[in-house]
């Protein structure tokens, strides 16, 4: 029957079953394998977790337990195939294309062009499946992992949906769903409805090579491309994590970044603000926390209209809440801490009387 919520029961293999024990995980620290399996050891976690939650103890994830496990409403029944999707009212030509080597979602009308988003894609042990889907179902408030929207994608529980880990953005990191910034799941709901076209495709996955950037280690570098710090040590031959700006990696059977826009002049700054350079691994959230900010106020400086920035693009940010002083992080370098707050080596050497770039973590430095 539609409209009726989403019960996991023992012996069920679906995606949104690695989500509860996911959160199983973090909540009660169960220790669950991900597998999307409803196995012994997945019924004995959700039973502890009713106990402790006050809710009767089944074994099942009913609706009560989804609301207190998720903080959201439970997805719809047809998640996982075997019940008649709910109709939407059709807006019309509406179909969204995934590519999974440049992490974006973009949405077309009647094959027009309307808007490219920024996702999170599925780790490499649950990748996100590639080929040709549809809307299956929606949800409003799911919560906890799937944020404030659901898209369902295939019968297996795939979907596009929200998160509440905006950090996470832009990796492999999820159960092989699509994730995107809630705000940007939002704008994309209303116009999508259940039978709308969706593409997943991989993109380019040869084998490419990455410049290690200030700041970086094997684990981000593992992270942003989609594969592990072991498989990137066999490729380059490495017997220790230890890597340095400048070195250049083989990514195996990694896909290549998007490819930036063509350089055009860099934004001349206006009055209360500055220029910032744009490095391997910045969101436009991570971006406007450092800088004491906001998406929206970013979004506004450098006439964005989504959330997809490159490595080497050059944003303005407001300095009225850049703070005047840094304490130095492990792994910090001048060169890295000039770059992160839009100033050169030689104005941090000027401004705390350094005759060399040596520093150390806890070094309090002036940055303005």
């Amino acid at each position: 029957m539609a409209n009726q919520p989403l019960v996991l029961r023992p012996g069920d293999i679906a995606v949104p079953v690695g989500n509860v024990q996911e959160q199983l995980n973090v909540i009660i620290y169960a220790g669950l394998e991900v597998d999307n399996i409803f196995g012994p050891a997945t019924e004995a976690a959700v039973r502890q977790f009713q106990r402790q939650a006050g809710l009767p103890v089944t074994g099942i994830v009913d609706e009560p337990t989804w609301r207190r496990l998720f903080l959201g409403r439970p997805l719809p029944a047809e998640v996982v195939g075997g019940v008649d999707p709910p109709q939407f009212p059709q807006t019309g030509g509406y179909s969204v294309e995934i590519n999974l080597a440049n992490r974006t979602l973009t949405l077309f009308r009647n094959g027009t062009w309307q808007a490219t988003y920024p996702v999170a894609i599925g780790k490499p042990a649950t990748p996100t499946p590639v080929g040709n889907f549809t809307i299956l179902n929606k949800a409003w408030e799911p919560g906890g992992v799937f944020g404030t929207r659901w898209l369902g994608v295939t019968e297996s529980g795939v979907g596009i949906h929200g998160t509440n880990d905006p950090a996470s953005i832009g990796l492999a990191v999820s159960n092989g769903c699509i994730r995107m910034y809630n705000q940007d799941v939002e704008a994309i709901f209303p116009v999508l409805n259940v039978g709308d076209p969706v593409r997943i495709v991989a993109g380019a996955v040869a084998g490419n090579t990455y410049t290690v950037q200030p700041g970086d280690t094997l684990w981000l570098i593992a992270q942003r491309f989609g594969t592990t710090v072991e498989a990137l040590r066999r490729a380059n031959n490495l017997t220790t994590d230890v890597i340095y700006p400048g070195q250049v990696l083989f990514i195996p059977g990694a896909a290549a970044p998007p490819p930036p826009p063509p350089p055009g002049p860099p934004p001349a700054p206006l009055p209360g603000t500055m220029t910032y350079t744009v490095q391997p691994g910045d969101t436009l959230f991570l971006i406007a926390q450092q800088f004491n900010t906001t998406l929206e106020e970013l979004r506004r400086l450098n006439n964005i209209q989504g959330d997809l920035i490159y490595p080497g693009q050059t944003l303005l940010v407001p300095t009225a809440g850049i703070p005047q002083t840094y304490t130095v992080q492990p792994g910090d370098t001048l060169y890295f801490i000039a770059q992160r707050f839009g100033t050169t080596v030689a104005e941090l050497r000027r401004l705390n009387n350094l005759t060399s770039d040596i520093i150390y973590p806890g070094q309090v430095l002036r940055v303005r």
